[in-house]
């Protein structure tokens, strides 16, 4: 007998549902959107024993989602809660499939992804799969009658349909219920009363929920010997955490629901064991399941095991790929093996491929956590037209100021960075690849700009040596011993910028002034639309382009706002204080300014982004301009919703913010 959130007995409810369904023939396809809860609970294993096929959808599911779904399937029947005011239980709609589509013999369920890559794909999981894998769950973690099991996770997902409703009801193990993803949010103190009121001996959690309940802190349920996390990847730190708090009572496992729920469990380890594989190291998923074979194909985590799907929903090229002719399935995830047991490393997809370098976003979470960063944060790939790829960082809730140290100390920095917009699944996993959609980095030849910075030093030693003063010149002769002139570069406007400001300098004041101010006022604006200041434009184009706007280019120093001012776009030079800024003082002799290109009255992209936080913007962040070592600014963007303009507070001169 299955016990749920009440601690009321199902039967009666599941002989309702059972009688409902009961007229539609074996295999037919029955759409179900409800809440994680008792009626799904029930819903579902109605369909289950009248071996109907079930096809679970999130209960925020849309109609119109669910309708095209219905469609999609040749559903015969729609459950959802329409009809809950008028009768206590849900509504059961017949009729809705005249030529349903032939199904796999002993279909049990169809489970759609989440779509976050791409469209939904339905996952067919025959009977004899399901069965096996709840089994072998079950056995794994001792689910008896008189070993009650809890579950916070959704029965719409794989992992509870399987190990947490199936595993129970076929072993006669009582099961807690205890909604965690409702609109009311989870509560971490209830889950564990709902444990230990139901004499819970092992329970499911997911690392999302489980930075929650760390969070709380409740006192662990007497009977309660660990917590199962799964469905998005554990770290150190998080590990670490719990330790400190509850000990080593935490297994990780990993599977995918192609591969019907977990494919990989760790052992139950002593203290020793736990702090060596969790917290020492990056915590492995465990060693496979019994029939589950591992084979690492060019890092590629490949499974090959009897509780795999029968295939996508007619969908026989993504079958195709996903499944080889032998059997084994193509997971997508990175791995390798340490002590017997699987590590993961990433997906294949979300490895960052820098200019032939990879890189593993759990690999540089796991450096930047040592570096010192704390809370929730992903590493994410941002395309880069010379490098292919750079490194990108989305904050949750961190401070700028632990951003800003992490970019200053960091071996590995990242080249652009978000505040707020943090995307992940239902589960907690992190949706790197659509969070690296929404970021622009560009990147200048190190070579080219080195020369730059010679010319530019052996420049400001020149004017130096003729008495010439102004902000930024020693800074800049500093940088290079006098006369280390490079040959100079054909075609390059700046040179001959800078050929101009010495020739020119000291001019200022003859009766020929207006004449000269005319000709800086040109190369002024010729400046701003070749290399390397036309970079400025171009990456903010490209800012503003992956918010959905189009517009003309943005200069260096110049605000920019797109959609009613919903996005702010800002070029800008290298902090004060900062980098060493070869164009500092070209740029303040040609348009007249004093500090703002040079060395005092810039702000920098660190106290630019915490104003714009603290007004309460939703996501901002910056995309840093670099040539090799050399930061050269960038762009600085804030967004908010569309509904009002945007206010960046006073009118600053941006040139030289970093």
């Amino acid at each position: 007998m299955t016990r749920t959130d009440s601690g009321a007995p199902t039967d009666s409810c599941a002989r309702t549902h059972s009688g409902a369904l009961a007229g539609l023939p074996a295999g037919a396809r029955v759409v179900i959107r409800l809440p994680s809860g008792r009626e799904l609970a029930d819903v579902l294993l109605a369909c289950f024993d009248l071996r109907l096929v079930a096809v679970p959808l999130h209960p925020r599911t849309t109609d119109r989602a669910v309708t095209g779904i219905a469609e999609r399937v040749s559903a015969a029947a729609l459950v959802d809660v329409r009809g809950l005011h008028r009768t206590g239980l849900p509504e059961v709609r017949t009729g809705l499939a005249t030529a349903p589509a032939p199904a796999p013999d002993d279909l049990a369920f169809i489970m759609f992804t989440s779509g976050s890559t791409g469209p939904q794909k339905g996952v067919m999981l025959g009977r004899r799969a399901v069965l096996g894998n709840a089994a072998k769950t079950a056995a794994l973690h001792g689910l008896t009658p008189q070993r009650p099991h809890g579950t916070c996770l959704p029965l719409y997902h794989c992992n509870a349909l399987v190990m947490s409703l199936l595993g129970t009801h076929l072993t006669g193990t009582p099961l807690t219920l205890q909604a965690a993803f409702d609109p009311a949010g989870f509560d971490p103190a209830g889950y564990f009363a709902a444990l230990d009121a139901g004499g819970v001996r092992t329970a499911s959690i997911v690392p999302a929920l489980l930075a929650d309940l760390l969070e709380a802190g409740p006192d662990w349920p007497d009977g309660l010997e660990y917590l199962i996390t799964a469905a998005a990847p554990l770290t150190s730190d998080l590990a670490r955490r719990f330790h400190r708090r509850y000990g080593p009572r935490l297994r990780q496992g990993y599977g995918l629901t192609e591969a019907v729920n977990f494919s990989f469990t760790m052992p139950r380890l002593d203290d020793a064991g736990f702090r060596d594989q969790y917290l020492e190291h990056t915590p492995p998923v465990g060693a496979p399941l019994p029939e589950t074979e591992l084979r690492l194909e060019s890092g590629e985590v490949w499974i090959r095991t009897p509780d795999l799907m029968a295939g996508y929903w007619q969908d026989g090229p993504a079958t195709a790929a996903a499944i080889t002719d032998d059997g084994w399935l193509r997971t997508g995830d990175l791995g390798e093996l340490r002590d017997g047991l699987l590590v993961l490393r990433g997906r294949a997809g979300e490895r960052i491929n820098r200019a032939g370098e990879k890189y593993y976003p759990l690999d540089i979470e796991h450096r930047w956590r040592e570096a010192g960063l704390s809370g929730r944060f992903a590493a994410v790939a941002v395309d880069e037209p010379t490098l292919g790829q750079d490194i990108g960082l989305v904050a949750t809730d961190q401070p700028v100021s632990a951003v800003r140290e992490l970019y200053e100390r960091a071996p590995l920095r990242p080249s652009a960075i978000q505040f707020g917009g943090f995307l992940a699944t239902s589960t907690g996993k992190p949706r790197r690849t659509a969070m690296g959609r929404g970021l622009a980095v560009r990147r200048l030849a190190p070579a080219r700009y080195e020369r730059l910075l010679h010319h530019a030093a052996a420049t400001a030693h020149d004017l130096l040596r003729t008495g010439a003063e102004r902000p930024g010149l020693r800074a800049l002769a500093a940088w290079a011993s006098p006369g280390d002139r490079p040959p100079r570069a054909d075609g390059e406007v700046v040179f001959g910028a800078l050929d101009f400001m010495r020739e020119h300098w000291h001019d200022e004041g003859d009766e020929d002034d207006a004449e000269l101010s005319r000709a800086k006022a040109r190369w002024h604006r010729t400046l701003l639309t070749e290399w390397p200041l036309a970079a400025h434009a171009e990456l903010a184009a490209d800012v503003a382009a992956r918010h959905g706007y189009e517009g003309p280019p943005v200069p260096l120093g110049t605000e920019a706002r797109f959609g009613d001012g919903s996005l702010l776009v800002l070029p800008h030079g290298p902090a004060a204080g900062g980098p060493v800024w070869p164009l500092g003082p070209l740029l303040s002799f040609l348009d007249g300014s004093t500090g703002v290109y040079a060395d005092g009255g810039g702000t920098d992209r660190w106290t630019w982004l915490t104003r714009l936080r603290e007004r309460g913007f939703p996501a901002t962040g910056c995309s840093v301009l670099r040539a090799g070592r050399h930061d050269l600014g960038g762009v600085l963007w804030a967004r908010q919703p569309d509904s009002g303009p945007l206010d960046s507070g006073p009118n600053e001169r941006a040139g030289a913010t970093g």
